[in-house]
């Protein structure tokens, strides 16, 4: 479409990638075809309320180009390049990280930046977003592309929706990450003179650029504070003094620094760098992890006896009465062990417990925190992330974990996973991200899955670390669909394709929600739309799970791989989601 002197300009649907010469991505190949809805020489688009329709544009052509998008209001058009990753295993170059254009920004193909051999294709990302208060109706908007002798222009029909979004995504899909550090390495000019107290809220103001970024995209964003040992960076903790009976907590203000504007979701009104001014109502984090090991704020040199239960709950109290005087606020705070015994810490596993023996610590853990905060107005929750034992601790440790985050072994207990959530605990599940090389809609098998399942959540194990050079040697950026932006002078996290597909199968999961919900069909919505899509939600365990305790499970036993993290995608069209994508428009009723 819109072809002229040597220059194109194509719409492509949001889960078809294409390289630097226009040739489809591999894992993308399905029967669809890639091109979206063109009539009338206009491109057809639909928005909700209060959110985005997306789409692909392949330029074709060669020298300096600009590439700008007009539209009436309310609605408002984004623009990304995609950045070309050199595969480090197939020295394929495929799209991924998203730089912001600006309107009119000089280009040219090649691009330089890129440097991709002989490339003759760029592919951008366009974001079109209606806010909730828009008309329904159509509205017009069009790309322009010009060059030294030409102009080429695209115009769009987008039908604003009468639906709405709501507010908050009916799920969590939460994007988790451990300590500050790695902020330090991938932006080392605004740390390059700072020190004290200066460079720890330096650190606080870009760790809320990646707190904002995901929360643009209806998702969630973690940071744990704390190593295995139980030491952590100033910045996630007070400081402690004393010991005993005399042990206090002291000096909040790097803690309020980073965590007030989250609980209270002043942090969202601000954009981050090179991003589009905030579109999501601006509202308090989900929840947030506290910095509390066994080993802080109490001594665990005192573990089992009564000092350990005198400086905890002296502590924690502070630490309560602290979260309190911060102000009402609708984030939980979590309560949660991030250590293993084979990291020679600690006696017994704090994560992902494969020892029956270790949930005694569990249970006086958790009478102790019930014990301190028992009348509290803050929302603790006592995080458990579940794997070999799930089963086993669902009714072991009930009354004192009361959010789970299970592991890839969930898919075999449906009916213990509704016992649990009947009961009234918040339930996650985890895993990974597909990487780049893996079918585009791959990222949203997750969001259908969590849905699907009736689960409050997924948390994505690690979101912020691309790899040591994810630009040109790139290890499929499993762990990352946030990449640091300072190589292209943007301080701040930069937005990938993936996290963009994610941000609109959540809005669709949110539409087909919001009206099932309404009707009181969430269950029977459920149903329709698991056996429209055929993909499967739950699974037979192997007969080893029935035999033997979770002790004596192996990968070999169990002949499945254990981390969910490594599971292979299911066998699905990569265009599987345009299912979804119709039932929450009401196209078709699965």
């Amino acid at each position: 479409m819109s072809d002229l002197s040597g220059w194109s300009m194509r719409p492509i649907n949001e889960w078809s990638a294409h390289d630097p010469f226009g040739r489809l991505k591999p894992s993308d190949v399905a029967s669809a075809s890639p091109e979206i809805a063109v009539a009338d020489g206009f491109v057809h688009l639909t928005v909700p309320r209060g959110g985005y329709a997306s789409f692909r544009l392949l330029v074709s052509g060669s020298g300096e180009y600009r590439l700008s998008p007009s539209c009436r209001a309310p609605l408002a058009v984004d623009i990304y390049r995609a950045w070309y990753h050199r595969m480090a295993a197939s020295g394929d170059f495929l799209p991924d990280a998203l730089l912001p254009l600006a309107p009119g920004e000089p280009l040219r193909l090649p691009s330089p930046d890129n440097a991709v051999p002989g490339q003759s294709v760029q592919e951008f990302w366009v974001d079109i977003f209606s806010p909730v208060s828009a008309r329904p109706g159509t509205v017009s908007a069009r790309i322009s592309l010009e060059t030294a002798s030409s102009r080429l222009e695209m115009p769009l029909s987008v039908e604003i929706s009468p639906l709405s979004l709501p507010e908050r995504p009916c799920i969590v899909m939460d994007h988790n990450s451990y300590g500050c550090r790695w902020i330090h390495a991938y932006y080392p000019e605004l740390f390059e003179k700072r020190s004290g107290k200066s460079f720890w809220k330096r650190t606080i103001a870009v760790l809320h650029d990646y707190y904002r970024l995901i929360h643009e995209h209806r998702g969630h964003f973690s940071n744990l504070g704390f190593g295995h040992s139980g030491s952590s960076d100033p910045v996630y903790a007070p400081r402690i003094s004393g010991r005993g009976r005399g042990k206090r907590l002291e000096d909040w203000e790097l803690f309020d620094l980073h965590y007030a504007p989250l609980l209270d979701g002043t942090a969202f009104r601000k954009k981050s760098p090179g991003m589009p001014s905030p579109r999501m109502p601006a509202a308090s984090v989900w929840g947030v992890y506290t910095p509390i090991t066994p080993d802080w704020p109490a001594s665990y040199l005192w573990w089992g006896e009564k000092g350990y239960e005198e400086e905890f709950m002296r502590c924690v109290g502070q630490f309560d009465e602290h979260l309190r005087s911060l102000g009402p606020s609708s984030s939980t705070v979590w309560f949660f062990f991030n250590h293993k015994k084979r990291y020679r810490w600690f006696e017994w596993d704090g994560d992902e417990p494969k020892y029956a023996a270790d949930d005694a610590y569990h249970l006086e853990m958790g009478r102790l925190l019930r014990r301190t905060v028992k009348d509290s107005p803050v929302k603790w929750l006592y995080r458990m992330d579940a794997s070999w034992q799930m089963k086993n601790e669902f009714e072991k440790l009930a009354g004192s974990t009361d959010f789970w985050v299970c592991g890839g072994f969930v898919r075999w207990y449906p009916q213990e996973v509704r016992s649990v959530l009947q009961r009234g605990d918040t339930v996650w599940w985890y895993g990974g991200c597909p990487s780049i090389d893996k079918p585009s809609s791959g990222i949203l098998e997750n969001v259908y899955k969590t849905w699907a399942r009736g689960l409050h959540g997924f948390c994505s194990w690690l979101t912020t670390s691309p790899g040591p050079d994810p630009w040109f040697d790139c290890d499929g950026a499993a762990t990352g669909v946030v990449y640091p932006g300072a190589r292209f002078g943007i301080q701040g996290p930069l937005p990938s394709i993936r996290l963009k597909i994610q941000r609109n199968g959540i809005q669709d999961v949110d539409l087909v929600n919001q009206a099932a919900a309404a009707s009181s069909s969430l269950d029977d919505a459920r149903r329709r739309l698991i056996d429209s899509v055929g993909i499967a939600v739950w699974e037979s365990p192997p007969s080893a799970v029935l035999r033997l305790p979770p002790e004596d499970w192996d990968n070999h036993n169990l002949s499945t791989d254990i981390e969910p993290g490594t599971l292979p995608l299911s066998p699905a069209s990569p265009d599987w989601w345009q299912t979804v994508r119709r039932a929450a428009f009401a196209r078709e009723i699965p």
